[in-house]
């Protein structure tokens, strides 16, 4: 006959048990139940998958050692087995009296019958009172006994007399050490940042922006034997060092004859002081015309000028560049303080300009303009260590220069730089520091714990105090005012230092 094998699990409610009953549908169902955990939640739902059974055609048994599931299954006529191989084999008949062949005991019924079984005991005879009465006074002075080992408690406060412990070490920090040295090496980090501004200033230059035109008159003399005709706005240069063009204002027509001369004015073609030519400056005629007439002009020329305005020269962005750099390095450097990490220290004077980004001009040179103005974007670089460097210098300083017989009072260092940095060309800073901390008598804290343990605690003060110089007597706080003695147990002593951290 086939049987399936259902296990079950902690999580399984009535729903998922039908299901799965019904997925595994054939004439034989065994149930197995968890070790751990309560599914059913009363003998009910025990009846519902009893019938559930029923309406697929099949038997139910169940498998369980949980005595309530038992009693459930047993009240409702299930086969009930201790193991899958006894389910397996086993008969799931019915007896005459209707219960099962293999019935188990019911939890209850079961207890009860080993219960009667078990040998009867007389009661044990009341003890003598005067005994009961000794071993309570007993067990009472056992307890106080106790409290007494366990409960007191001290606070000795002591106040060892210190000494200042200093040394001078001469700290060098550079980008070429990988590590601390006890020398005083160090390594320096460089780190950059990006700043930008703008300045201006009044211009101190000067330049002349021409307004008005130079005008002179000049003598044509004829080169050639035919008469020479010079229309308006014939164009000619002058000038020694300067050359300036000038045009004819007026048509003029030299004699045919060989040196005569005539008179034409001219005006330059650019207003400003350059067309004010000097008497008998030299002067050339374009398209060959010079083999046809000579030029000259017996007087100085005037008219030309112009007005003068201020404009930015060299010196003035030179200045401003400066200025403004400067400006840039406050800025950095309050920068780099913003920014600074947490044990991070920064070596100042290390600042310098790592790179000019971008350098602008605003208003041209020689160009009119009241102010020059300049915009600079710049990286600066300084150098970095950090602080824990030194702490760890300084400590292997102090401790290879400690005194013997003595230990510092906490693991606090106080530093002071001593005059300021030195930052070479390369970059390496060097400055002094002054290390220093506070010593005190070493003692053995447990072992004089354990002295104390049990003593009076009048004898406790002077044993203290012959152990090491005190500033101050020693003060012991018991848990008691009175308590003459100290705690039995040295865990329960404690030890406060009176000494200036």
């Amino acid at each position: 006959m086939k049987t399936n094998v259902i296990q079950l699990e902690v999580h399984d409610d009535v729903i998922s048990i039908k299901d799965k009953m019904a997925w595994q549908s054939c004439q034989r169902m065994i149930l197995v139940w968890p070790k751990h955990g309560k599914i059913l939640h009363n003998e009910l739902e025990m009846v519902l998958l009893n019938r559930e059974a029923k309406s697929l055609g099949a038997e139910l048994a169940l498998v369980t050692h949980h005595p309530v599931v038992r009693e459930w299954a047993l009240d409702s006529k299930m086969p009930l087995f201790a193991s899958i191989s006894a389910a397996e084999k086993g008969a799931w008949k019915i007896d005459a009296q209707g219960r099962l062949a293999n019935k188990m005991p019911k939890g209850v019924d079961a207890i009860r019958s080993i219960r009667a079984k078990l040998p009867h005991v007389a009661s044990i005879k009341p003890a003598n009172p005067l005994i009961n009465g000794l071993a309570v006074l007993l067990s009472l002075m056992a307890v106080i006994a106790l409290l007494v080992f366990l409960l007191p408690q001290a606070e000795v406060i002591y106040t060892p007399a210190t000494t200042q412990q200093a040394v001078e070490i001469r700290i060098k920090a550079s980008e070429v050490f990988s590590g601390i040295n006890p020398s005083g090496n160090i390594p320096a980090k460089a780190v950059f940042i990006e700043v930008s501004g703008e300045k201006a200033k009044p211009s101190t230059g000067k330049v002349s922006i021409p307004t008005t035109k130079a005008v002179g008159e000049v003598v044509f003399t004829n080169l050639t034997s035919a008469d020479v005709t010079l229309s308006p706005g014939s164009l000619f240069i002058a000038g020694d060092q300067n050359l300036v063009s000038f045009s004819l204002t007026e048509a003029v027509v030299v004699p045919a004859r060989v040196n005569d001369s005539v008179t034409g004015k001219v005006e330059a073609l650019i207003a400003g002081v350059e067309g004010n030519l000097a008497a008998d400056s030299t002067w050339v005629l374009p398209g060959g015309m010079d083999g046809m007439v000579s030029v000259s002009n017996p007087d100085e020329f005037s008219g030309g000028g112009g007005v003068e305005t201020p404009s930015p020269n060299e010196e003035d962005y030179a200045l401003i560049e400066r200025l403004l750099l400067a400006d840039l390095m406050n800025q950095g450097l309050a920068s780099f303080k913003a920014e600074q990490a947490e044990g991070v220290e920064l070596i100042e004077p290390s600042l310098i300009l790592d790179k000019i980004l971008l350098s602008e001009q605003v208003n041209i040179i020689g160009e009119p303009a009241d102010e020059a103005v300049m915009r600079l974007n710049v990286r600066l670089k300084l150098f970095t260590y950090q602080q824990s460097d030194i702490m760890a210098i300084a400590d292997l300083a102090l401790t290879a220069n400690q005194t013997d017989g003595y230990v510092s009072v906490n693991d606090s260092l106080s530093l002071n730089r001593v005059g300021d940095f030195r930052v070479d060309d390369f970059g390496q800073a060097t400055w002094t520091l002054n290390a220093s901390r506070t010593l005190v008598p070493e003692w053995n804290v447990e072992q004089t714990a354990a002295e104390l343990s049990g003593m009076k605690v009048a004898e406790a003060g002077s044993y203290i105090s012959g152990l090491f110089a005190q500033s101050s007597p020693v003060v012991i706080k018991m848990w008691l005012a009175k308590w003459p003695w100290m705690p039995f147990l040295s865990t329960n002593i404690d030890f406060v230092s009176g000494a200036v951290q």
